[in-house]
Parts: C-alpha cells; structure tokens; sequence
C-alpha cells in the first residue's frame, strides 16, 4: 500500500499536519501499515512537563485508516486533501478533549478512526 511516492507524500502531510496540531518539544508522528491494507498513525507528545523528562506526561492519539480510505484520500486533489486535513486535525483534537473530559486531566490517551464519511465530507466543494 505504501509503495508510490505519491502515497508517502501524502502520509507524511498528515503526519505533519497531526504534529502541527499536537504541537510540543517532542511531538512524534509515525506509521504502520498492515497485511491487510489497513494504515495507523500514531501521534504522541507531551501534555504536561517537568523539570526531568522522564515525569513527562505524555499523550498518544491511534488514527486508523481502512483498507480503502487513505488510497480514497491519496487520489484527492490538493484543495480537497488540505480540507480533510483540518477535519482530521479537529476530530483528534475533539477526541482527545472528550477523552479528558470523561477520564481526566491526566487521561489523553485515544483512538479514533477514520471512516468514508470524512473523506466524502472532505471532498465536497465548499
């Protein structure tokens, strides 16, 4: 799946993206695919700081894709992929802001998982 360039490119502009928005000293971004077409990025990065990195809060967001759904958002055009790119961006932020305001503060590790309907929203004109 993760074959063409064209197909790297567009993973790593929804790394960045992910990174941008959970923005600290040590936000990470990363990619595994599996057998069966399916991708997840894992985004993490530290929530609250202390004075020794190893009292770092640190949070993580699971993004899964299905078998089709990031081949649907490589194909996209430009305009369409930069606007699927902010939902993506506000549906983690509002995943994990409801993971910390049913589990607490403290409580930012979560999944989400990308479905047909986002990239149908994400390639209708605005």
């Amino acid at each position: 799946m993760l074959e063409s360039i064209d197909t790297e490119q567009r993973l790593t502009e929804l790394e960045h993206a992910l990174a941008r928005r959970f923005a600290s000293p040590s936000t990470a971004a990363t990619h595994v695919a599996d057998s069966a077409g399916g991708l997840a990025i894992n985004v993490s990065w530290i929530s609250a700081s202390s004075d020794m990195s190893i009292l770092d809060a640190r949070c993580a967001l699971a993004i899964e894709f299905g078998s089709h759904v990031f081949a649907r958002y490589a194909a996209l055009n430009t305009a369409a992929r930069l606007r699927f790119q902010a939902q993506l961006c506000d549906a983690a932020s509002a995943t994990v802001h409801q993971q910390r305001t049913v589990h607490g503060a403290g409580q930012c590790n979560a999944s989400l998982t990308v479905d047909q309907r986002m990239l149908d929203a994400a390639a209708q004109a605005v």
